[in-house]
């Protein structure tokens, strides 16, 4: 197969978006990128097309173009062109690459295949037109083994290896057959590329004189327009060939790239992510596992297989995940083998009927064992859904609809409510950004939020607004453990104004104990709610409270056919179990502490500025400068040494003293190249991927 890629991208200093600019023929403007697209098409060699650009935001327009033209597209670094152009290959591991350039609008199908044809025939590695040019600048044609081009992705190190793609390989004749391929005569100093203003002026006439006659026209007739026209020749003729490569070369002797020779082929996964973006909108179901929060184009994003506290990426890939642990959802580990048996077992016995599971009533009972001061339970599937359950109880037991809360509580509308008619509300409860696009307008005021460890605000909100309140909804612990008297106050506070008294375990409950944090607290809430790690990643959702508050769950309409299904609570069961027999709580908390320590050390060994926080099952560190780019870089790093990896650790049980050796030893040799780049000033030009992004945004 022969695979023909045209590598292209909007920014650019000289003639910013000059590859979309349009072209102007007969009176209908098209973009100069399509014009060169229609003239590839016309090659017979070129078995497939396809069109390389950045995950750049701002090259969203070429990913555009590529669905108006029919033409397929990858996308990949912005900066590192050969990691780019290597991974939109791999996928199709063609025999032979053709390397095309979207600066050549005026590309020749036919002096394209002359280049390929001779290149197989020969036999050589590689093959091209442009290294000792008799042609004019813009009909540059490469042609390479794609064995070459891995090796290249292997071994380049130098910064002007990665932005050029074939530099490493016709540097090397040595090493590689290399054939040159020239023309009838020398015409090396035309030049019809496009990086000016005048080089694009010069298309425009071209194209405005030959296209709408002969579209199809050839490298001749370009020619006999410019010998009837000599004053062209001239329009941009001031201009040095090859520019570009000789300022890379000069960037060699200021900085040298490490080497990527750990770096892993994701080619599968990023296919993935393409075709996710075109189905899913903003990829993903849960904004936590989007790739771009950590490094798009180097974050995997998609498993094949995870067991333990392992996973497989679709390329075969295989990671310590020392990262997110399932957002905390898999508190045992992934695949584990008595939540699975558990699972099985209720799946052979059938995981749904006309009649209920009987598994939700020992699942109740276990839940209030291990909180005696709760006396009945309600069951969702998903975290979000179980904390609307919670607050309609709330408000149906009290007759209220206003909810003063701290913390992070999900997705739905009494929630994001807290945003409407604000500029950022729920900026400082975990999530920045979070648009309330959806939400009636008129739950404008129904959601108010106080910080935690500020007793004050919270009585500000009772005596505005007490006998109005439902609730009061918080978690009890995440960051920072809470000032003494903090939750009692608040407690008292609720109690004060009437409002239900509401602990949302989503997050925290199973960390540190089996059961909700609240347990080795001290404060005992009117209603805890409990997902994620309850059912070690099978959907499950409990909310549990003090009867006559739960009652009132009678009174309105809460209902779900897909809540009376036997596989969560069965996984619940097996879960909560083995956590207590295993005294999981601890392990959790003694991991989570060394990471923390290790952190911290090692920051100030490499003279890094880190704030390190969380509750030590739910740990995170931040770098203080250029956060996108050092988390990115960080990421990258990691996934290089084969650890799935961002400023988040949240242990499992699966996870031994082992795996935190290994991570933290991948974290020292990662924080040294962090702190060399920041002295170099050249983080952005290792990154292979995007820079991370934070908070809410769109993806495409």
């Amino acid at each position: 197969m022969i695979l023909g890629i045209l590598q292209a991208r909007v920014s650019s200093a000289r003639l910013p978006q000059k590859v979309i600019k349009p072209i102007f023929v007969a009176g209908v403007g098209r973009p100069m990128l399509g014009l060169q697209l229609e003239r590839l098409r016309r090659s017979r060699r070129i078995d497939r097309l396809i069109l390389a650009t950045s995950v750049d935001p701002a090259d969203d327009a070429l990913e555009d173009l590529g669905r108006t033209e029919k033409v397929e597209v990858f996308r990949g670094n912005l900066d590192d062109v050969l990691d780019r152009f290597y991974q939109a290959a791999l996928p199709f591991r063609p025999e032979h690459v053709v390397r095309l350039t979207g600066d050549s609008p005026l590309a020749d199908p036919a002096i394209i295949d002359a280049v390929i044809d001779q290149h197989l025939s020969s036999g050589a590695d590689y093959t091209t037109n442009a290294v000792e040019p008799t042609w004019p600048d813009g009909l540059d044609v490469e042609v390479f083994k794609f064995r070459c081009l891995e090796e290249a992705w292997r071994e380049a190190d130098l910064p002007s290896q990665r932005e050029h793609v074939t530099l490493f390989i016709n540097g090397q004749p040595e090493r590689y057959n290399i054939r040159h391929v020239k023309g009838p005569q020398d015409l090396s100093a035309l030049r019809w590329t496009v990086d000016e203003p005048a080089d694009f002026e010069l298309i425009s006439i071209i194209y405005g004189e030959l296209y709408p006659r002969l579209p199809a026209f050839s490298t001749g007739d370009i020619l006999e327009l410019l010998e009837r026209r000599p004053e062209l020749k001239t329009l941009n003729s001031w201009h040095k060939r090859n520019e570009g490569l000789a300022r890379s070369l000069e960037k060699d002797k200021q900085a040298v790239m490490p080497p990527v020779k750990n770096a892993k082929s994701i080619a599968k996964s990023l296919a993935m992510q393409e075709r996710a973006k075109a189905r899913i909108p903003g990829m993903t179901q849960l904004l936590s596992k989007r790739p771009d929060l950590y490094s798009y184009g180097v974050w995997p994003g998609y498993y094949a297989k995870a067991q333990g506290c392992e996973v497989w990426d679709l390329d075969g890939n295989q990671y310590l995940d020392m990262s997110i642990s399932g957002i905390g959802a898999n508190v045992l580990g992934y695949a584990d083998p008595d939540v699975d048996g558990a699972v099985r077992d209720a799946i052979a016995s059938g995981s749904s009927s006309s009649l209920n599971c009987y598994e939700e009533v020992e699942l109740a009972d276990l839940l209030c064992e291990l909180h005696p001061w709760a006396d009945k339970v309600r069951y969702a599937r998903t975290g979000g859904e179980s904390m609307a359950v919670a607050v309609r109880i709330a408000r149906t037991a009290t007759g209220r609809d206003k909810i003063a809360f701290c913390g992070y509580h999900g997705w739905h509308d009494w929630y994001l409510a807290a945003n409407v008619g604000t500029e950022n509300a729920l900026g400082e409860h975990l999530i920045a950004g979070l648009d309330p696009a959806g939400v009636p307008l008129s739950l404008a005021g129904t959601a108010i939020p106080f910080n935690y460890n500020n007793l004050p605000d919270l009585e500000k909100i009772v005596a505005e607004h007490g006998p109005a309140l439902a609730a009061v909804v918080m978690e009890p612990i995440r960051n920072v453990p809470p000032a003494p008297g903090f939750l009692e106050g608040v407690r008292q506070l609720a109690h004060k104004a009437g409002a239900v008294f509401v602990f949302d375990e989503i997050s925290s409950g199973l960390r540190m104990v089996t059961g909700g944090a609240h347990l080795t607290l001290g404060v005992q809430p009117d209603i805890a709610v409990f997902s994620k790690a309850l059912g070690n990643g099978y959907p499950i959702g409990a909310v549990i409270g003090r009867g006559d508050v739960m009652d009132a769950a009678q009174k309105s309409f809460i209902s779900s056919t897909c809540w009376t299904e036997r596989v969560g609570p069965a996984a619940a069961l097996a879960t909560l179990r083995k956590h207590r027999s295993t005294n999981t709580g601890p392990h959790l908390m003694a991991l989570g502490t060394a990471v923390q320590k290790g952190w911290t050390a090692l920051a100030a060994k490499h003279g890094l500025a880190v704030h390190v926080g969380g509750i030590p099952p739910l740990s995170h560190f931040s770098f203080d400068r250029e956060p996108p780019l050092t988390k990115a870089y960080f990421v990258q790093l990691m996934v290089d040494q084969g650890i799935l990896a961002s400023t988040i650790f949240y242990p499992m049980w699966a996870h031994r003293d082992e795996h935190v050796a290994r991570y933290l030893d991948a974290c020292d040799a990662a924080f040294a190249q962090v702190a060399e780049a920041l002295a170099a000033g050249n983080i952005a030009t290792r990154l292979r991927g995007a820079p991370a992004v934070s908070g809410f945004r769109r993806l495409n």
